[in-house]
Formats: structure tokens, sequence, C-alpha cells
């Protein structure tokens, strides 16, 4: 789908990928199928400048579509191939954005890249996300793309595009790197932060395929009905060692104004029928006023609808007082990271938060009426099997309290954090192969893993990732059998209470889906 928006001097012909990702059966986390938020922010902002914008979603318009990448390993493809991707661009476009917010995407991105500059050789090609940003020089080296936006993108693509539309030189605008006349790549300052926030074109969604997420029933959190992806913050204040997020989005946490947040709600209930709101923030909760406003404010408009925060937030903010204005306002679910249940860990990995006001928290919370989950890692090279015996007991612990999910994953490396520099720098780290590249996709779930970590290896891993899950789950249903009831009820309902029953008859399906293309595969 293309559209215009409002005419300036010259406007530019560009086109937008989000390109196909994988899954596989037993990575509950791949099954999740969101509507690319990043993508619509930045097509928003080109539309809002004047420039003609058309998006090829390869996973929405493929969401059926399921390809065989690894199939040793059970991995494959969700959504178009190249070649249909390629035949879904205009001839006479003037540039190509495409996404890669994941480095484990770079394994097909790459590709992507290099056949679209076959087939549109005159044409620039673009990369944003996490992965083009944490690891741009390797970018350049293994593909041919033009340029690359560091980190907060709206402003940088929308300059570029005006840049290359008024024949002015790009090689020294902020936020970019790109290749010079001479075949050396230059890397320029980053951009600072967006600093009007609300001053941001609210994404794009006439571009793209809602309806084809929304049916495919998949979304990120427990399924309440119609959902779509939002943020009511960006940034996120930590400095985690194992995070991106310090890389993406530097430090600084920047809030919307509540109201805002919520027009934005209901121009989604009245455009696309929107019944639950999956907010997708780095750190939602930080300020306590801040919350309570925005819970105020849905309160206020008597908005009837569900909402969740599925990418976890901070347990400091969040008191009674806080949980039942949540919950009066229509919040069912999120969760809490602790990530291990070691205070060396922790204090190793600059994780700054207190077990002890997690559980008050989240036994407040749970009091109030709002389904807790809780997210771990085992692996870090700071574990040992005594802190992993600990990280055990909180688990399960959480179990015992009411928390409803949980969800383990082995230490990733992810490029260029503290923690991936630090294994770089020790030899940990040694070539960005294929299967580095694939170990950032399989530390989720319980397939088989990578270990970094000097105390145990790849197999004790990924039998510690499974051994955590069935503790958690042993535990839940055995102190609250009838759990496990609603599990299973959730695997034959469009509609999931929490996010367990919705990642069970996802991996089933996927299961039957995976198994359905292996098997066309062969006849």
């Amino acid at each position: 789908m293309t559209v215009r928006g409002p005419i300036t001097a010259r406007h530019v012909r560009i086109v937008l990928i989000e390109p196909p990702k994988f899954v596989k059966a037993t990575n509950h986390l791949s099954v999740v199928a969101m509507p690319p938020l990043g993508l619509a922010y930045v097509a928003a902002s080109l539309l809002a400048h004047g420039h003609d914008v058309a998006v090829v979603d390869a996973v929405a318009e493929g969401i059926s579509q399921l390809t065989p990448f690894a199939p040793r390993s059970g991995i494959f493809l969700k959504g178009l191939m190249d070649n249909q991707i390629l035949a879904r661009i205009s001839n006479d476009t003037e540039l190509i954005g495409i996404s890669c917010m994941f480095s484990y995407q770079w394994l097909t991105v790459r590709h992507l890249v290099d056949r679209v500059k076959d087939r549109f050789p005159g044409v620039p090609v673009v990369l944003g996300g996490e992965h083009p940003t944490g690891l741009t020089a390797e970018v350049f080296r293994t593909s041919r793309v033009d340029y690359v936006v560091l980190g907060e993108g709206e402003e940088t693509v929308v300059e570029l595009a005006e840049r290359l539309a008024g024949g002015r030189d790009v090689t020294s605008l902020p936020g970019l790197a790109c290749r010079e006349p001479n075949g050396r790549v230059r890397v320029n300052e980053r951009r600072g932060r967006i600093a009007e926030v609300d001053a941001i074109p609210t994404p794009a969604w006439k571009l793209f395929d809602l309806e084809a997420y929304i049916e495919h029933n998949q979304p990120h959190g427990a399924s309440r009905g119609r959902f779509i992806p939002m943020l009511a913050t960006r940034g996120c204040p930590f400095q985690c060692t194992f995070c991106t997020s310090p890389q993406m989005w530097t430090t600084r946490w920047t809030p919307r104004s509540p109201a805002l947040v919520v027009d934005e709600m209901e121009q989604y209930i009245r455009e696309y029928r929107i019944v639950d709101f999956q907010f997708e923030d780095l750190t939602a909760i930080v300020r306590k006023d801040w919350i309570l406003q925005f819970c105020a404010e849905i309160e206020r408009r008597g908005l009837t609808l569900t909402f969740q925060l599925p990418s976890g937030t901070r347990s400091e903010a969040v008191d009674i007082e806080v949980a039942r204005a949540m919950k009066r306002a229509g919040c069912h679910e999120f969760a809490f990271a602790p990530e291990s249940g070691d205070e060396g860990v922790l204090k190793a990995i600059k994780k700054r938060v207190s077990l002890p006001r997690m559980f008050e928290s989240a036994r407040q919370t749970m009091q109030a009426g709002i389904n807790v989950g809780c997210f771990f890692i085992i692996g870090f090279p700071e574990d040992t099997w005594r802190t992993v015996l600990r990280t055990y007991r909180t688990i399960a612990r959480c179990a015992w309290l009411g928390f409803s999910s949980v969800n383990v994953n082995a230490y990733s490396p992810q490029p260029n954090t503290e923690s991936f520099r630090l294994l770089l720098n020790n030899g940990r780290i040694r070539a960005f192969d294929d299967d580095y590249y694939l170990s950032l996709f399989t530390f989720q779930g319980l397939s088989a893993k990578t270990s970094y970590n000097a105390c145990f290896g790849a197999t004790t891993l990924t039998a510690l990732i499974i051994a955590a899950f069935a503790l958690f789950y042993t535990v839940s249903f055995a102190r609250r059998p009838w759990r496990l009831l609603v599990v299973l009820r959730d695997c034959f309902r469009r509609d999931s209470v929490s996010k367990t029953g919705r990642a069970v008859r996802g991996m089933v399906r996927q299961l039957v889906q995976t198994r359905r293309a292996a098997l066309s595969r062969t006849r």
C-alpha cells in the first residue's frame, strides 16, 4: 500500500521493508507476531514531511508462509522470501529502507540487501535498528548497504531523504554511517535523542496489514482480543551490562504526555476496533506520578479496554496504590525482570533491583488482581553453580507466591553491549560467523544453547534452562492446580488469561505448521 503525504518542494519515493523472521516451535518467543512499531514510526515521520512511502511487511504479507532455513535445527523463516519482496518494490523507488532490529536477522537481511542492490543498483539502501547500530562496521563489511541510521531513527532518516532529494552531501549527517566515495566507511557522531517525544507523529498503521496480525493472534503478551502495540515512553535510565538499550537509546528515559497516549488509544479504538493495548516500552513504569496520571486519564474518559506491559517493567514505583489504579484502568498483566536470584551477579551485571522490594511489589500487584510474570537469565559469564541454585530458589519463590508466568533465557552476548565487549576482549567471541548469529536466536526457548560461561557447557546450560521452566510450573501447578486447567483451556481458545496459555497455543500451532512445511519440501 502507498500513501502520499502533503506535497513539499521535492518528495522522495521510499520503500520500507520489514524482513521475514525466524521461527522455531520450541522457541516460545519466536512464535510471537507483532506489527513492526519502529518501522511504523519511521513511515509516519517520512509521510509527515511529504514523502511517498510504501511498506513491504514480509511477515504480515506472508504470515502463513514458512520456508526452511536450518532444517536440522528446526528453524524456519516466516514471511515473504527475497524474490517476493523484490516483486513488491516499484521501479520508480528512490530510497529503500530495511529494518534489522535483532542481530540474528542479519543472516537473512544481509542477503536481502545484496538482492536489492542487484535488482536496483542505483537506489541507495539504508538500514536501521539495533543490529546495524551495534555492529556498524561489520554490516558494511559483509553487505553492500549504503547507509546505516544509528539509534533513534525518525529525524535522521527524514533528513537523509531530504538531502538526497536536494542533491546535498549526506556524509556529514549526524546519526548516519555511510560509505564515502573512496570506499571507506564513515561513522558520524550520534544524533541526540528526540527531545519533544509528543511531537513525533503517531505510527502510520494505514500502511500495514494490521488485520493479518490480529487474525494470527500471537501477540507479545496474553491475547485478550483485537490488539495493537504502543509506546508510552522511550528509553531506559538503567545500564544493564547485557542489554542493548544503552547503545541504541542511551540512558535517557522520556515519557509522553499521558493525555496524548490515551488520545492515541482512542484513535485506535475508533479506527481499528482495538480492545487490548500491548505497551512495548523498555521500562514503562519509572515515575509513580506518571503512571497514576495515565491511569486516571483512562478512567476519566470512561474507556473500556485492557492493556498490558509484556516486555516487563521495574518494581520500584509499583505499590498497592499504583496496582489498584492500573487494575481499574484495565491493566491485566505485566512482568518484572530480576534476571538473577544472586546478589553478586546482580551487582556484576548492573541490574539495580532489590529482590525483597520486587516480591513486595508483586504481592501487592497480585492482590489488586493483576497477573505478574517474571524474567530470568541463566548462563551469565559471572554465573556459577551456586548462583544458579540461588536463581532456582528465586524462581521457585515466584511460583509459590503466585506469579503467573516465567520466561527463562540463556545468556546471549548481544552486539556492542558492555558484557559483549568484555567477552570479545577476552577472546570468548572470536568471529561474527553464522553460528554466533544463530546463537542470538536459540538463546530463547527450549532448544540447544550456546554457552559463554566457564562453569558449564552448551548441553548443561540447555538442561538448566529446561529445569528452570519445569521448576516454576511444577511449583505453580502444585500450589494452584486450577492454573493447569486454565492453560489447557487457553490452548483451545482465541483469548488467553495469561502469556503462558498463549505461548503454549502458539508453540503447538507452530509445530504443526513447521512439520507441514518440512513435509511439503520432501514431496
